[in-house]
């Protein structure tokens, strides 16, 4: 099972990790997913059903420019 971390650099507050979280766990095919709000970041896991670029793409279109920082 996939596993990617993202930069996220808008993630500055709670309501920023509050809302990337429910972006992520609104989308189809992760499995967990966790914000470390001090290091402005997301660690999602995921099926090989959903690529990690369409991810990045689905929080950018909530306003959370997000940048693929390693895949696993």
């Amino acid at each position: 099972m996939p596993e990617t971390t993202f930069h996220i650099p808008s993630l500055t507050d709670p309501d920023a990790a509050d809302a990337v979280m429910f972006v992520l766990h609104d989308l189809p095919c992760i499995h967990q997913a966790d914000v470390n709000l001090p290091e402005r970041s997301a660690w999602v896991s995921h099926s090989t059903m959903i690529a990690a670029e369409d991810i990045a793409t689905a929080l950018a279109d909530a306003g959370f420019d997000a940048q693929v920082r390693k895949t696993g």
